[in-house]
C-alpha cells in the first residue's frame, strides 16, 4: 500500500518540467510516447479460451515547443519568468 500519492494534470506536469528543465519562453506542450504491442490474452476462468489483446506501455514523458497555443499549450514566461 503507498504511504502518498501524487498526481498531476497535463498543464502542471508540463509547467513542472518547464522549470525543471529552466525553460523561460515559447509554447509548450506535453508529449507522451507510447508503445503498443499486440498479442494473444489468455484467460483461466474462460477455459483457456484466448482473445486479442494489446499491451501498452509508456515508453517517454516530456514537452515539446510547439507554434499554436491550444487547451493543453503552457506559455513558459507564464509560469517559469526568467531571473
Amino acid at each position: 500500500m503507498p504511504l502518498a500519492t501524487f498526481e498531476n494534470s497535463p498543464l502542471e506536469l508540463t509547467t513542472i518540467l518547464l522549470r525543471h528543465h529552466g525553460i523561460h519562453r515559447g509554447l509548450w506542450s506535453l508529449t507522451v510516447n507510447f508503445h503498443v504491442q499486440g498479442t494473444n490474452i489468455r484467460q483461466d476462468d474462460l477455459n483457456g479460451a484466448a482473445f486479442p489483446g494489446a499491451l501498452l506501455a509508456v515508453r517517454s514523458i516530456g514537452i515539446r515547443q510547439v507554434d499554436v497555443p491550444d487547451a493543453l499549450t503552457v506559455d513558459a514566461a507564464a509560469v517559469n519568468p526568467a531571473p
